[in-house]
């Protein structure tokens, strides 16, 4: 009895520190199991391996591009700024390499294996030999990873809703300082070490320090009094202070892909920034400072998870000319959007929505709506009341009909549910691109003959695509649009 307890002890002690992280050759051989098969003469080995990649095992197989774009953006930057409060810095490697990195992932979201290196030698396109990318690491720095590596499998987990098995999900991580740095430019500061030595900072007005791994925002931009832009996009900056917003001529502002706190993102009332984009942050409502910020132009919110909106939200953005709320969680559209009596651009690509509010119709100066990739079975009636609209993207929703609407320029109404080219699209008449890809269509849409402006229509994908009986039909209509130097597709 006492042998048996020892043996459940080891057992558990053996799980618990399961080797984690793997050179994929190692794993493939050590990790996968391969299935052995006699074909005649010939021997096929084909590996059993049980992680699908993200894109293949996704719940969600609708949004996939865009949830996995969120997901690895959000592993890279997790990743590395886990290893930086550890003080291991991968930009400060003495080897400057490539390395793609995968995790093997569980389906409640626990981390099975971190598997790093490349597989196989690569072909060169145009060459007539193959050659291993050197992505070895000295002793030393290959420690620094698998340690970090270990640490972040035991204590990081994914959400536990992405997919019912297990699948893999991988980045390129780069080390060294080759690849962190940028091309040198005469028109604008990149990095810190050329904004402390600048002795002319009144003629600066662009600081890109993008993607330099900062943990706090660098106090050296307020040195620059005519500042116009400041990009501070992929770092790691949790706190945005206040007086960022005294900067008199600052116009742009880039905050994106940086993991800051609702509290502590505060701007003044100012007059001069007019473009903000605050994307993968984190954030999950719209702070004060930026809803009572009159001056704004541009507004980029997307890719964020938003528990909801409030009515103060948008209610002063007076001047908004473009809002983006792509991939931000909506399941309806705020109602003080619809208010926005200035705005041209709206992007709701990737949300929830399964109807538009008839209160979009009364924006007047809309030109741009985009909201392919949600739920909608159609769009408002009177949607032809903005006389100014020009650009609809509706794809990959589930339409069957369209609403009047003469004054468009470009319609996208691919992946959806129409059986027939609505009657609209021909009363289209300044009509220069047309996507219908991917519906039901069965007859030719012979009509466009007609249309004096079209510049470029794409029609692959429909039932009329795939049958023999509407093969001359089709070939006809697609020489008669080429002969008017129309791009057909």
């Amino acid at each position: 009895m006492k042998n048996l307890f020892c043996l459940l002890v080891l057992a558990s002690f053996c799980s618990f520190g399961q080797q984690k992280v793997y050179r994929t050759k190692v794993f493939e051989k050590e990790i996968l199991k391969t299935k052995i098969t006699q074909v005649g003469n010939a021997t096929i080995k084909e590996e059993l391996d049980p992680y699908k990649p993200l894109s293949n095992a996704l719940l969600d197989e609708k949004n996939y591009t865009v949830i996995l774009e969120v997901e690895r953006k959000k592993l890279q930057s997790d990743f590395y700024r886990f290893a930086n409060k550890r003080n291991i810095r991968f930009q400060e490697f003495s080897d400057s390499k490539s390395i793609p990195v995968k995790f093997m992932v569980q389906p409640n979201g626990t981390i099975d294996y971190f598997v790093y290196g490349y597989e196989e030698a690569i072909v060169a396109k145009g060459r007539n030999y193959n050659y291993m990318p050197d992505d070895s690491l000295n002793p030393e720095n290959d420690q620094k990873l698998i340690r970090i590596a270990e640490d972040f499998c035991k204590n990081y987990k994914f959400p536990n809703n992405l997919s019912k098995n297990k699948f893999s999900i991988s980045f390129l991580m780069y080390t060294g300082s080759k690849f962190m740095t940028k091309k040198p430019s005469k028109t604008f500061i990149y990095n810190l070490e050329m904004a402390e030595a600048c002795d002319k900072p009144d003629t600066v007005k662009t600081l890109m320090l993008n993607n330099l791994q900062l943990e706090k925002f660098p106090m050296v931009v307020f040195k620059f009094k005519n500042l116009e832009k400041l990009d501070l996009s992929d770092n790691y900056i949790e706190k945005i202070p206040k007086s960022v917003s005294k900067i008199k001529n600052l116009k742009f502002l880039s905050i994106s892909n940086n993991p800051i706190d609702n509290n502590k993102l505060k701007f003044k009332k100012n007059n001069h920034i007019k473009d903000l984009n605050v994307q993968y942050t984190g954030i999950q409502y719209i702070p004060r400072s930026i809803a009572r910020n009159r001056s704004l132009e541009v507004l980029f919110l997307g890719n964020n998870r938003y528990k909801k909106f409030r009515k103060r939200d948008f209610k002063h953005m007076d001047n908004l000319k473009a809002l983006n709320l792509y991939n931000a969680r909506l399941s309806e559209l705020p109602l003080n959007v619809t208010k926005l009596k200035n705005l041209e651009e709206l992007d709701l690509y990737y949300n929830d929505l399964k109807q538009l509010p008839n209160e979009i119709c009364t924006m007047p100066k809309l030109k741009t709506l985009a909201v392919s990739n949600n739920e909608l079975w159609s769009l408002p009636a009177n949607i032809a009341q903005i006389k100014t609209l020009e650009t609809l993207y509706a794809h990959h929703n589930k339409l069957d009909d369209l609403p009047t609407l003469p004054d468009l320029k470009l319609l996208h109404i691919g992946s959806n549910l129409f059986k027939t080219i609505p009657e609209e699209v021909y009363k289209m008449e300044n009509l220069i691109e047309f996507d219908m890809t991917k519906n039901q269509v069965k007859e030719v849409p012979t009509q466009l003959r007609k249309f004096e402006k079209l510049q470029r229509v794409y029609l692959q994908g429909n039932d009329f695509d795939k049958m023999l009986t509407k093969q001359e039909e089709l070939a006809k209509l697609v020489t008669d649009l080429e002969k008017k130097d129309i791009l057909v597709r």
